[in-house]
């Protein structure tokens, strides 16, 4: 109960620090922009993207100005077509109400994408050997932890037992 009760104040102090800055409909507004910015990166129409998530242009083209919200249904549609995560499109971390340019964000996260991808892959594009053992010694070394906690809570399982009786 305790550990549930910590997991609600952190989300609380996370409800906090957003503090409720944008209404229902400078959100839309948000949102909408993130589309046409993600929209147009791809090279695609309203129409395109449309038919691509199953619905109708002209309701596509309300998401995209903000006059309408998009169901949650679409916003995972459009993630999946543009390859983002819906944080993105719903610009989650977005806490103020200053110019904020769209396409420098993703400018960004592509530079980091970009950077992150020659780190672990070598000039055939292939997985870099290093990486490659690097991450297959993390996998070993959790895997190793786990067996160690499901040990001791055996015997932590058992010892509990004994103080029961």
């Amino acid at each position: 109960m305790e550990q549930e009760k910590k997991k609600l104040e952190i989300q609380l102090e996370e409800l906090e620090r957003y503090g409720n800055v944008f209404d229902v409909s400078e959100r839309k507004v948000l949102i909408g922009e993130m589309l046409g910015v993600l929209r147009r990166a791809s090279g695609l129409t309203q129409s395109e993207i449309a038919q691509y998530i199953g619905i109708k242009p002209v309701t596509y083209s309300t998401y995209e100005n903000g006059t309408r919200e998009a169901p949650a249904e679409i916003i995972v549609r459009l993630s999946i077509l543009f390859g983002v995560t819906t944080d993105v499109i719903l610009q989650t971390t977005r806490v103020s109400k200053t110019n904020f340019d769209a396409q420098k964000q993703i400018d960004v996260m592509y530079n980091q994408l970009a950077e992150f991808r020659e780190i672990i892959t070598d000039r055939e594009n292939e997985i870099n050997p290093q990486f490659a053992e690097m991450m297959q010694a993390m996998t070993d070394a959790f895997s190793k932890m786990g067996e160690q906690f499901s040990e001791l809570n055996k015997k932590n399982d058992k010892k509990a037992k004994k103080e029961h009786l």
